[in-house]
């Protein structure tokens, strides 16, 4: 382990201010969509307080990706027409693109390549929720998509100067990235992004997504088949070209999550012909 990039970390880490920021109306909307006694003008009104952000939520309100075939020019409109979930994830994708959407250099991933990826494996992850009939979860498994590998972006930087141990030890033990991730720096990006999520004062669950996607075995009983959806659509979304970085062809898809959500070898092959549908898709909104 090299101790002066575990340093480095755990300082950033420990210093909640250099962790990235999030516009407060994000997880105050995750929050009250949450409630299930919430009023839609009281969310309507958070997110109307802010004007840039309610002007690019319309823009995507009416884009094709969302749009349900009528205009919509207000925020109430909005939540009437797509429902609050939708809206609240609408409300994600705009203020969390200005943190994903940076080169990760650590990770060979240019401009647009995590956002692209993040916003690929949600699409994935809510079409897996609603065919398994499990549409109450489809919400919570697209935002956790959009930003499960948010932590690359604060530790890209130590990757890019860890990259060649890291990857001698991917190769010579067989092991995944983000396990060598860890055995060189001492923190792996999941760790990292759960820590950003207590930060922007997320749900549990969505920590727990971030933090365990990539083994979900080890994430809360309550939270697991949430976390297997996203980890199954983030293996599919890889295995289809999206978003393959540095640590891209170091990832499988567990038994235990096809397991959990209780897939069939049919029904993942034909998540597997989705990809392409699914990255026609995404353009609109990049």
């Amino acid at each position: 382990m090299d101790q002066n990039i575990k340093q480095r970390i755990e300082t950033i880490m420990n210093n909640i201010d250099q962790l990235p920021p999030l516009p407060e109306v994000a997880s105050k909307v995750i929050n009250m969509v949450s409630n299930p006694d919430v009023s839609f003008k009281d969310v309507a009104l958070e997110i109307s307080k802010n004007q840039a952000i309610t002007t690019n939520i319309l823009k995507l309100c009416n884009s094709a990706f969302f749009s349900k075939g009528v205009e919509i020019t207000s925020i109430d409109r909005a939540i009437v027409k797509l429902g609050l979930k939708e809206v609240k994830d609408i409300v994600l994708l705009v203020v969390a693109k200005p943190v994903l959407d940076k080169p990760v250099l650590g990770y060979d991933l240019g401009q647009g390549d995590l956002w692209k990826q993040g916003l690929a494996v949600a699409t994935m992850a809510r079409d897996i929720a609603v065919a398994k009939k499990k549409k109450e979860l489809a919400d919570v498994v697209f935002t956790g998509g959009i930003i499960h590998n948010v932590g690359k972006v604060v530790i890209a930087l130590f990757v890019q100067q860890a990259f060649k141990q890291i990857l001698s030890l991917v190769q010579t033990q067989n092991i995944p990235f983000n396990i060598a991730e860890k055995e060189i720096m001492g923190y792996n990006h999941q760790e990292v992004g759960e820590k950003i999520l207590t930060k922007w004062n997320f749900p549990p669950v969505l920590r727990s997504i971030v933090r365990f996607y990539q083994d979900p075995a080890g994430a809360p009983p309550e939270h697991m088949t949430e976390v297997s959806i996203v980890h199954i659509a983030n293996a599919i979304c890889l295995m289809g070209g999206i978003g393959i970085g540095n640590d891209g062809l170091y990832h499988e898809i567990k038994d235990e999550a096809i397991k959990k959500v209780g897939l069939s070898q049919a029904e993942l092959e034909e998540c597997y012909t989705r990809v392409p549908e699914i990255l026609k898709q995404i353009r609109d909104l990049q």
